[in-house]
């Protein structure tokens, strides 16, 4: 059996702007077997269960911060995205860090390793943080957007308010039902 990938979804802010505290609070939602509670990453797996024939990886790490090129971010996915139907979720930074190109070409390159149905990026802005973040901010955030939805007629582009932990959380499993 072969690996399909139904949906992509990534969390885009600099460091230190909640990008995994937003995703860990999907698990708001009864769906994914937390009974509305957000875990702690040290208690989340990065493989879970979204039906009967369907998975998620979740990535909290971006490649970035965990020092990835490219083909060591698209080659790791593939390694745990294996055989069946998948969905994924996982944080990038705006810009090149470290080995890694910035949110645009990686997103991209995404859709060229997996081609999946379609893909969905968030970007956080405003931060939690009471300090403004003057290199990543509004005309900032709508040119990430432009240039994203520029790439691939199937790439969606949100922009979230991560003023207030784990409220994010329901709207970024709302692209993982199924149902």
């Amino acid at each position: 059996m072969s690996t399909y990938v139904e949906r992509a979804l990534f969390v885009v802010a600099p460091r230190n702007f909640g990008k995994s505290t937003v995703l860990r609070s999907m698990f708001r939602d009864p769906r994914f077997g937390t009974n509305g509670d957000i875990p702690t990453a040290s208690k989340l797996t990065d493989d879970f269960r979204l039906g009967a024939d369907r998975r998620l990886y979740l990535r909290l790490t971006s490649p970035h911060e965990a020092g990835e090129s490219l083909i060591d971010f698209i080659g790791k996915t593939k390694g745990k995205m294996t055989n069946g139907r998948w969905c994924f979720a996982g944080p990038l930074h705006p810009g090149a860090f470290k080995q890694m190109p910035d949110a645009v070409a990686t997103v991209g390159q995404f859709i060229d390793a997996f081609d999946p149905e379609r893909v969905r990026v968030v970007a956080l802005w405003p931060s939690h943080h009471e300090d403004e973040n003057e290199e990543f901010g509004p005309d900032t955030v709508e040119q990430l957007l432009e240039d994203i939805q520029n790439v691939d007629g199937r790439i969606e582009v949100i922009c979230a308010d991560a003023r207030k932990r784990g409220r994010s959380g329901l709207l970024l499993a709302d692209f993982f039902d199924f149902s």
